[in-house]
């Protein structure tokens, strides 16, 4: 079931762009399998470069074990995220599958227009993106000013000058000592000649 749903949104996702197709073509009849615990779906590729649920007693080319994590970071388009998969078998089809994961994005706008009409899916996208977006951005903003409240208001954090300035007088006071410490000897010296 997990396996049709997914073959069917990749099958999408593969129907928008042509050299998704193309690039799969070259890995007919291959099965991959992908272990996410405790889900497991696996997938064959059909000689048009689509997908399509796995037969039970298919073996894979290729097993890709993803963690929770890992796949978070796919999902967020983070680049080098299939990196820290496992990958067991067929490792060029897995480079296949990477760089499909990578560069494959759904058009969202593009089917809102087919059932909304252009203006309306443009305005639906826009105000997506933008509620997607409000998450970071506070998280960021939020930050910014616990961070502004530790530095100025506490004084729990110095800031990068403050900082500075301290390295410098620590400099300053180690180079003062060393220059008293050489002056001490100095004196012991003459205190044993004399």
């Amino acid at each position: 079931m997990i396996a049709a749903s997914f073959s069917a949104l990749v099958n999408h996702l593969l129907s928008q762009v042509d050299w998704g197709k193309q690039t799969l073509r070259q890995h007919a009849g291959k099965t991959a399998a992908f272990e996410l615990f405790p889900a497991r779906i696996a997938i064959t590729i059909d000689d048009d470069g689509t997908l399509a649920p796995a037969a039970s007693a298919a073996m894979p080319a290729v097993v890709i074990r993803i963690t929770h994590a890992t796949l978070l970071k796919v999902l967020a388009g983070e680049d080098d995220a299939w990196r820290k998969a496992d990958v067991e078998g067929d490792t060029d089809l897995a480079a296949t599958i990477a760089k499909l994961a990578a560069n494959l994005r759904w058009d969202v706008e593009e089917d809102l227009s087919k059932v909304f009409g252009d203006i309306a899916a443009r305005r639906m996208a826009g105000t997506a993106r933008v509620a997607a977006a409000w998450p970071k951005q506070a998280a960021i903003e939020l930050a910014t000013n616990v961070a502004e409240y530790l530095t100025e208001e506490t004084h729990t954090l110095v800031t990068p000058l403050q900082a500075e300035d301290f390295v410098s007088d620590v400099d300053q006071l180690r180079d003062a000592v060393e220059r008293l410490d050489k002056r001490i000897e100095r004196l012991q010296r003459e205190l044993r000649r004399g």
